[in-house]
């Protein structure tokens, strides 16, 4: 789903990439408590479970996919409703040409019974935190605000974060 267009006059004269990536808060219900399921990327930041949509994706098969590749959870149910979006732009340092990338990613929330995790080797770490522990290490505060709604939303289902 990424193209490259001209941009406008209000940016810089280089072509920019679109992106869509779609990301889950995923959380699993142990005793008392509910545990998030957090990843540690390679540049440093902890966040949630993400990915690029792949051609004729739609949302659920992309997060469905990303889900199991990344943290090897196949069964999970995805809560109706909930579904928060932030638009960003970053500079493409990956392919060392400085081209700037807008981003797109879809969050939603899901629930899994399932407690191990498989990590990919696309991250450092895996761990399942509680509210208290995502909030602290959460590195982007877009994704904390979306947290904290998705922690709102659960109390609609009387599940306490």
């Amino acid at each position: 789903m990424a193209r490259n267009v001209e941009t406008t006059q209000s940016q810089p004269k280089k072509k920019v990439k679109f992106e869509v990536s779609v990301g889950i808060f995923l959380f699993r219900q142990e005793k008392e408590k509910i545990l998030w399921l957090m990843l540690h990327y390679p540049a440093g930041h902890w966040d949630f479970i993400k990915g690029h949509i792949e051609k004729k994706e739609k949302i659920e098969e992309t997060i469905r996919r990303e889900t199991f590749e990344e943290a090897g959870i196949k069964n999970f149910k995805i809560f109706p409703g909930f579904k928060k979006i932030v638009t960003y732009w970053f500079k493409d340092t990956k392919h060392n040409d400085n081209r700037l990338i807008r981003k797109k990613v879809i969050f939603l929330l899901g629930e899994t019974k399932e407690k191990e995790i498989k990590i990919s080797p696309e991250h450092l770490e895996g761990k399942w935190v509680t509210t208290k522990e995502a909030l602290e290490i959460i590195t982007f505060k877009n994704v904390k605000k979306f947290f904290n709604q998705a922690v709102e939303f659960l109390k609609k289902y009387q599940i306490s974060a």
